[in-house]
């Protein structure tokens, strides 16, 4: 009864966040996506981005998802993933003027559960990063969860805390500018394609790479 007792008081000052993944685990851990919620003990990571309707998780839709590897200090555009999804009702001229999607260019666009499957095939347990990757996994879970019954489990790298983290070392008199072209063009990154989610992965992936170094030369 006392050990029943600790566990529930321990779950309880648990953060949200902590508790529905541990949830998820309990409920998935021995089905189709089991390996989904196993500790992932490599070294490769998956750079991913989306682009949407808007910028509130909670209104905006999916438009398109990509995600490239990222192993052995390579980053493997080849094996990536960008997929484009049937356009959505929201699709609107202010947010076409940004990532450029027109309801033409995504007429035959996947399904959203095809793409999600696509997505977790490529994923698997490896951690994720990418510029903003809070917003990106928020508007995946929207949809995953109610598809699939869970949110995405991988651990999450969030370039700007890493960048701002290697500043302090590399420049600890400067105050970074966490913008995205603006750690780019720190990094001595080629911003590739902005505002696809195809290039702005490819892009994160690219700065990532960067930030492992313990010396950036001409920074």
């Amino acid at each position: 009864m006392n050990r029943d007792w600790r566990w529930k008081s321990m779950l309880s000052q648990w953060p949200c966040s902590k508790w529905r993944r541990f949830r998820d685990r309990c409920r998935h851990g021995q089905g189709p996506y089991a390996h989904l919620f196993a500790p992932y003990d490599g070294d490769q990571v998956v750079a991913i981005d989306c682009e949407t309707t808007g910028l509130d998780s909670r209104t905006a839709e999916l438009v398109s998802i990509a995600a490239v590897v990222i192993k052995d200090g390579r980053v493997l555009s080849s094996q990536g993933l960008d997929v484009k999804l049937m356009p959505p009702d929201s699709l609107k001229e202010d947010t076409i003027r940004i990532h450029r999607l027109r309801p033409v260019d995504l007429e035959g666009g996947e399904s959203v559960r095809d793409a999600l499957d696509a997505l977790l095939a490529l994923v698997g347990n490896r951690p994720l990063v990418g510029w903003c990757v809070a917003f990106d996994v928020a508007m995946i879970n929207r949809y995953l969860r109610p598809l699939m019954g869970f949110d995405l489990p991988n651990d999450i790298i969030e370039l700007s805390a890493l960048y701002q983290k290697k500043m302090r070392y590399w420049q600890p008199d400067v105050t970074p500018d966490l913008r995205f072209d603006a750690m780019a063009s720190a990094l001595q990154v080629p911003v590739m394609e902005r505002h696809t989610a195809r290039g702005d992965a490819v892009t994160s992936a690219l700065m990532y790479l960067q930030l492992q170094k313990s010396i950036l030369r001409s920074l």
